[in-house]
């Protein structure tokens, strides 16, 4: 649940440098893994965003590999064909039921080419493609024998969405798809950013979500964290950085204890880890929000489109030989856009709360707009903050996390009672090891509901009720 900072991440790189990944010091990993062995599907990452990078970089290295193609994965055989629609506009009429955060984007959405009357034509594959002087290819680059068009974007200020079209001079290889939303499992490897923001982190989470529309054409709906990307993380990484030192100092050890690729060092580096995680959380006050412009420019530089191969058995060798691309089907250039973003957020209800019990644990605020639910959690000096968060609709079931997002504080919400909202903080290791809720996740019957709903009261470490007003008359606006 909470943001990586700069030095978790040089931790994790380092952790990373070895191909085989101790199970010892992702004894926490294993345990969010649970959840996918028991059929809990709808959440394909490891909950817990101190180890988000193994979705970004690695979401099928070492051991993991098996248990991502055994666990949730299955072979798409027949693509649908394509229908007769131009290249640029329709593609949110055609996706945006189909993808985890679905809903009405087709009648909100700007297609690209109205935005400054450029035309975008798939059939060219030249290389003046990737020269912006060439209006004809703002939206429409070409490398590898592979065309990305971008179609359309819709934006509020919690997140842009962007529809894009890759279409293929030869077809696909056969892909894996997921087996909760059956959607193609294909990413990107891209950096980019805001122009209203330039120390924003350049990475960017590329999962996509989509599907084939022809044997040669892939069409998905990128989106990209308008609201992360929209902070300024200067005090927090400089607190973080103060306080990380302080746990070393505490634990006495240095640098080279956590190098120390033994059973002992890993050992010391979990350690270390959940010390961080459980005192993490009170330092999100130090991140500032950095007001968001009403237009914009979004840049995007592609470099790699990675489709996991059907069928794919992984291998020790095979990790060995590729690295993280064990596995996948690529193409690789340089596909580079600038999308203009117009903000709107006629839909979007804000609830600021800054809630917390008397061990501090709370809510800071909740944002609705019409896909998605933000939970943004407060941890005062002091909290554990190593929770996992849960929250239930007014029927009481479950609410999904947004599979395109690597925060599980986001929810999706389009065919959910959402009038009233439960959300529950549940200790992470309690969680994974004891509570789980895997039988109850769908509440198959009325009464496994109740009990699974009884559970989280029970075992909650903070628990809060929410009301929604359907009313869009009423909704805040966040400007």
């Amino acid at each position: 649940m909470m943001t990586l900072n700069n030095n978790e991440k040089d931790f994790q790189k380092k952790m990373q440098q070895d191909t085989e990944i101790p199970a010892i010091v992702h004894e926490h990993i294993n345990q969010a893994y649970h959840l996918i062995e028991n059929n809990t599907v709808t959440q394909k990452k490891a909950p817990r965003d101190l180890f988000h990078w193994m979705k970004i970089g690695g979401r099928v290295a070492g051991g993991m590999a098996a248990v991502l193609a055994v666990g949730f994965i299955f072979c798409a055989t027949n693509p649908v064909m394509a229908k007769n629609i131009p290249v640029v506009g329709g593609l949110f009429e055609i996706l945006q039921d189909n993808v985890s955060f679905f809903g009405d984007f087709s009648d909100y959405a700007t297609t690209l080419e109205s935005v400054d009357g450029t035309k975008t034509d798939s059939s060219e594959t030249d290389g003046a493609k990737t020269d912006h002087d060439n209006n004809d290819a703002i939206y429409t680059k070409t490398a590898d024998g592979l065309t990305i068009t971008c179609s359309e974007v819709y934006a509020n200020s919690q997140a842009i969405y962007v529809t894009m079209q890759f279409k293929s001079d030869k077809p696909f290889p056969e892909t894996e798809t997921g087996a909760e939303g059956g959607t193609p499992v294909i990413d990107l490897d891209m950096t980019g950013g805001v122009d209203f923001n330039s120390e924003a982190s350049p990475v960017i989470d590329g999962q996509v979500e989509g599907k084939f529309l022809d044997d040669n054409t892939y069409a998905c709906i990128f989106r990209y964290d308008l609201a992360e990307a929209a902070k300024d993380y200067t005090e927090y990484n400089e607190k973080y950085n103060e306080m990380t030192q302080q746990v070393m100092d505490e634990m006495g050890i240095t640098q080279a204890d956590l190098d120390d690729q033994t059973d002992e060092g890993y050992a010391l580096l979990e350690e270390f880890i959940n010390k961080l995680s459980e005192r993490g959380g009170a330092y999100q006050k130090y991140i500032k929000d950095i007001d968001i412009p009403d237009t914009f420019n979004l840049h995007l530089d592609i470099t790699k489109v990675r489709g996991l191969e059907a069928n794919y058995q992984w291998s020790e060798e095979d990790e060995k030989k590729y690295g993280m691309d064990a596995g996948y089907y690529k193409y690789e250039g340089d596909w580079s856009f600038d999308i203009p973003v117009t903000i709107d957020d006629s839909q979007t209800e804000v609830m600021e709360l800054n809630d917390t019990n008397d061990e501090g644990i709370g809510l800071k605020s909740v944002i609705r707009t019409p896909y998605e639910l933000t939970v943004n959690e407060l941890y005062k000096e002091g909290s554990n903050s190593d929770c996992f968060m849960v929250a239930l609709d007014a029927k009481g079931n479950t609410l999904p996390y947004n599979e395109s997002t690597g925060n599980c504080n986001n929810f999706t919400i389009q065919d959910r009672d959402i009038s009233t909202v439960d959300i529950y903080f549940l200790d992470y290791l309690q969680y994974m090891d004891e509570l789980k809720g895997q039988q109850n996740f769908n509440n198959p019957t009325k009464e496994d509901g109740q009990n699974w709903k009884k559970l989280l009261e029970e075992n909650a470490k903070y628990h809060k009720t929410l009301h929604f007003d359907n009313d869009s008359e009423t909704v805040q606006k966040t400007k």
